[in-house]
C-alpha cells in the first residue's frame, strides 16, 4: 500500500494521522509511505509515527518511508528514533537495519 505522510506532522494533526495510521494497518499489507512533503514536525508527531512502525512490526507488516524530508530525519535524530523507522535507500537516503501516508 502507498501511503504519503500530510506536511505538517505535529500536535495538530496527531488525532487524524493516528485514524489513517489505523486504516493502513487494518489492510495487513505491506506500507511504503512517502515523507517527501514533510515540512514540519513535533515530538507528538514523531512519536505517532514510531508507534505506527512498532505496531506494523507487531503485526508482521512490512513498512518503510520513501523519500523523508530532511526536517523529518532530523527529527527522528534528535528524539534518539532513527533506529525506530526504515526507509529505502533507493528512494535517496540510507537505509536503516530495523524497519509512507493514505489519505
Amino acid at each position: 500500500m502507498d501511503c504519503a505522510l500530510p506536511e505538517s506532522l505535529d500536535i495538530s494533526t496527531v488525532l487524524d494521522s493516528t485514524s489513517s495510521y489505523r486504516e493502513w494497518l487494518s489492510e495487513n499489507t505491506e506500507i511504503v509511505i512517502d515523507a517527501s512533503q514533510v515540512s514540519r514536525v513535533d515530538a507528538a508527531g514523531v512519536q505517532a509515527l514510531c508507534s505506527l512502525f512498532i505496531s506494523a512490526n507487531n503485526h508482521q507488516i512490512d513498512i518503510q518511508l520513501k523519500h523523508p524530508s530532511q526536517i523529518l530525519l532530523e527529527a527522528l535524530g534528535t528524539l534518539g528514533l532513527s533506529e525506530q523507522i526504515k526507509w529505502n535507500e533507493d528512494c535517496g537516503e540510507s537505509k536503516h537495519d530495523e524497519n509512507s501516508s493514505c489519505g
